[in-house]
């Protein structure tokens, strides 16, 4: 069940998904065609906030926010959220998990979340196409950007970024018990990325951190998934033991 916003519609939406780019971030290539998501094609979505319309005080509140987060931007800061662009376990959670953690010693984490990038992608991309909300910096000429638009123009609400960074660090926190506070925040902060660089606004943030528990429960029920799971709790385990 999904994640209730008061201040929102609530349309009931079923969707048949397809594929989706974002798995391009971080597989090239023919191994891009050989990753298959967990899901069947047919997932039966609810009750999820539509984007807030155009010209209402939830549409300006996020034009104000997204002007504050540039008004606080700091080199620092912007390094990291540049840094954030990538969606790729390793570089994103590298520093809580530490240095053993890496794509050649964690094959099945590599596996697991590459797969359920695809579910991401996949589930991410109708809401996209419904609400087709223009990024920050298309409504708004005020709003500056510190990484590129994506090529392709994906609307901005939700963030799919922000859906993957907060099923990662729920996923790895569920798998790191021990850091699993730290793995949490670096998740939520890797979506808020894309609110400092300005090319999402907060909510679409939100919403996309709020999809990202509905799309966790589900996997959660896949035989697949619990399996790939399992290979890579025992895996951390063994790389983080002290």
């Amino acid at each position: 069940m999904f994640m209730r916003f008061p201040s929102f519609a609530r349309p009931s939406l079923g969707w048949v998904f397809a594929g989706f780019m974002l798995t391009s971030a971080v597989i090239s290539g023919a191994q891009a065609d050989e990753i298959k998501g967990y899901l069947p094609a047919a997932v039966s979505v609810a009750n999820f906030p539509a984007a807030p319309a155009p010209g209402s005080k939830a549409d300006q509140d996020d034009r104000a926010a997204a002007l504050d987060l540039q008004a606080k931007r700091t080199p620092e800061r912007v390094a990291l959220a540049q840094a954030d662009q990538k969606l790729d376990v390793f570089s994103a959670f590298g520093s809580v998990l530490g240095p053993k953690v890496t794509e050649a010693s964690a094959p099945s984490l590599s596996r697991l979340m590459a797969r359920s990038l695809r579910d991401v992608g996949a589930t991410v991309l109708p809401f996209k196409e419904l609400y087709k909300r223009p990024r920050p910096p298309l409504a708004d000429a005020a709003v500056t950007v510190c990484v590129r638009l994506p090529e392709n123009g994906l609307n901005s609400y939700p963030s799919g970024h922000a859906m993957w960074g907060a099923m990662a660090g729920t996923l790895l926190a569920e798998l790191v018990p021990a850091k699993a506070d730290a793995l949490k925040a670096r998740g939520l902060d890797y979506g808020l990325s894309r609110a400092v660089c300005g090319v999402h606004y907060p909510s679409d943030v939100a919403a996309g951190q709020a999809l990202s528990a509905a799309l966790l429960a589900q996997l959660q029920k896949d035989p697949a998934f619990k399996a790939d799971y399992e290979a890579t709790k025992a895996e951390l385990a063994a790389l983080l033991q002290p």
